[in-house]
């Protein structure tokens, strides 16, 4: 079956949309986790943290397996794990077995969204790819517009299990669709991968330098979007005293411009490149960590001081998270699975690390998100800069 790009992003988006809000419609009951299981914010952080990290190490196994044995079936196994997950966590009564389904259902989250994002690169290339890759984050950018917002109701009204309960009943609304619509990408399935042909995958994709520089440049974008959505309840919540029902109002900024900066960045993909997107993007997105430094240092943590800076880090960390994505898997059409899972895997395995440790003293203002974004989109833009010159140099060779 053909997809045009408007349809691929359309059938792919809740795939990777699952994930978001499956992350974010749990934010607000965070803080209020502690009291409900007599436990440490730590121990809480956890639902969290480790939900990211089996995002991140699952991908290198189901990675390889949808190449091996395509991507329609893994897919659907992961939605089963996910809608598993959710139904699992909404009858926890323990902080350790909530800590459990929420691993759970990160692994089905990991093997819809990689699947998805090797789909794209089974059926597109160059630009096109890095344009729908795009797309796809902006599908990502309705979750904190609605899932924050949404959990904090539910959570309200029916008690902190039924956001869960409501996870459960998109995943099975997914299935559905994606059993029916969704044709097999791969033209010819890797019969023959192994554990050790998937190691020496692996190898070939970490070696190459195009990877490493916009693997990086994604990375970093989801690094410090990770820690905002970790500090952001201590932040608003508990800092600023901002109600848990209001609380998504506040939360949709990062949405919003997220929203807005992949589909300025789909097109500019097209017109500029991957190559000057990425360093567009990291310019600002440090620019963006350096405003709320000085505006925290000389005015306060403030909800200004807050939601500005964010908003400039949610449009330029778009730029970055779709044309890292592109260029990163751009040179691997034929592991594009494997390509995909290591990709994925580094950007989770990197969020869950940054999220963790901006966490581990006690958050009362904006310092610790805005040290992250300075420091990341700076390594960003010293990593994109040589790479942009070298690139420059082989086209002036020619």
């Amino acid at each position: 079956m053909q997809y045009t790009p408007l349809k691929l992003v359309f059938l792919l988006a809740p795939l990777v949309f699952s994930f978001a809000v499956g992350q974010d419609i749990f934010i607000p009951e965070v803080p209020q986790l502690t009291t409900l299981f007599h436990t440490s914010p730590g121990l809480v952080q956890l639902t969290l943290s480790l939900f990211m990290l089996a995002v991140g190490v699952g991908q290198l196994i189901i990675g390889p397996l949808s190449d091996r044995f395509g991507r329609k079936s893994i897919v659907l196994l992961s939605i089963a794990l996910y809608v598993l997950g959710a139904i699992a966590a909404a009858m926890a009564n323990s902080i350790e077995f909530l800590i459990f389904t929420r691993i759970l259902q990160g692994f089905g989250a990991c093997g819809m969204m990689v699947s998805a994002f090797a789909i794209v690169r089974d059926l597109s290339e160059g630009n096109e790819s890095a344009q729908i890759y795009s797309y796809l984050n902006g599908a990502i950018a309705i979750s904190p517009l609605l899932a924050p917002l949404a959990g904090g109701y539910l959570d309200v009204s029916f008690g902190w299990r039924a956001p869960f309960f409501f996870l459960a009943v998109i995943g099975i609304a997914i299935f559905i669709v994606i059993a029916l619509l969704l044709s097999e990408s791969i033209r010819e399935k890797n019969k023959n991968a192994s554990l050790g042909g998937s190691f020496r995958d692996y190898m070939r994709v970490i070696k190459n330098r195009q990877f490493f520089t916009f693997n990086f440049i994604a990375a970093s974008a989801l690094a410090s979007f990770f820690t905002f959505f970790s500090v952001s309840p201590y932040i608003l919540i508990n800092t600023l005293h901002v109600s848990e029902t209001h609380f998504g109002l506040y939360f949709a900024i990062i949405g919003i411009t997220f929203f807005v900066g992949s589909i300025i960045a789909g097109k500019l993909n097209i017109i500029l490149g991957v190559t000057k997107v990425a360093l567009l993007g990291s310019v600002f997105f440090c620019l963006s960590g350096i405003i709320m430094l000085l505006w925290t240092v000389f005015l306060g943590t403030s909800l200004l001081s807050f939601l500005v800076p964010t908003a400039l880090a949610g449009i330029s960390g778009a730029f970055m998270m779709g044309a890292g994505a592109g260029g990163a898997l751009e040179p691997f059409p034929d592991i594009a699975g494997t390509a995909a899972a290591l990709l994925g895997a580094s950007e989770f395995l990197l969020a869950t690390l940054v999220g963790t440790v901006a966490l581990l003293r006690p958050v009362t203002s904006n310092m610790p998100l805005a040290i992250v974004l300075t420091l990341f989109g700076g390594l960003a833009v010293l990593l994109v800069l040589p790479y942009k010159k070298r690139v420059n140099e082989r086209k002036g060779a020619l």
